[in-house]
């Protein structure tokens, strides 16, 4: 009996560690490898120790899990590889989408192509834009002919355009 209660361990231990180490290495092979092996240690405890005690190593598992997973949300953020994966700026206020409808019926000038999405310099700003109708090469000069939420449409200057609404 004490080899089969040092394999449930020594699976039980594996598995929590190649799950964690699913946070560095991606793709979900180790993932997946620790949770069989997560799986196997409670399979095993049910063969070799009864219903009861299966029950309650399904329940350890899955309430460590739960308390690991609760734990690594709270610290991750916090260390080195955290903070460099995830985004702390904010985004100024100037990017809002109010801030995109007073651009309807500027002019500006491509930065990227637009094909159909990239970037233009609008009122002094590098704002990304969807050109409507053709492709756009960079350097084209462009009109704001629409502000959705964050999407703003742009057009190819063509000297037919109205003045810009003032407000």
């Amino acid at each position: 009996m004490p080899e089969s209660s040092s394999l449930i361990i020594v699976l039980f231990v594996v598995g929590f560690a190649l799950v964690a180490a699913e946070v560095f290495l991606p793709g979900l092979i180790l993932g997946t490898i620790g949770l069989l092996c997560l799986i196997a240690s409670v399979v095993l405890v049910f063969s070799q120790y009864g219903t009861s005690a299966g029950v309650l190593a399904a329940f350890l598992v899955a309430g460590l899990s739960f308390v690991g997973f609760i734990v690594w949300l709270n610290l991750f953020p916090r260390t080195f590889i955290g903070r460099r994966l995830m985004l702390r700026a904010r985004q100024p206020a100037d990017l809002t989408a109010a801030a995109h409808q007073t651009m309807v019926g500027v002019t500006g000038e491509t930065v990227t192509p637009l094909r159909p999405s990239g970037t233009a310099q609008i009122n002094g700003k590098r704002v990304d834009v969807t050109a409507v109708g053709d492709f756009l090469e960079s350097g084209e000069q462009v009109v704001v002919i629409a502000a959705d939420g964050m999407r703003v449409a742009v057009r190819r200057k063509d000297g037919l355009e109205s003045a810009p609404r003032t407000a």
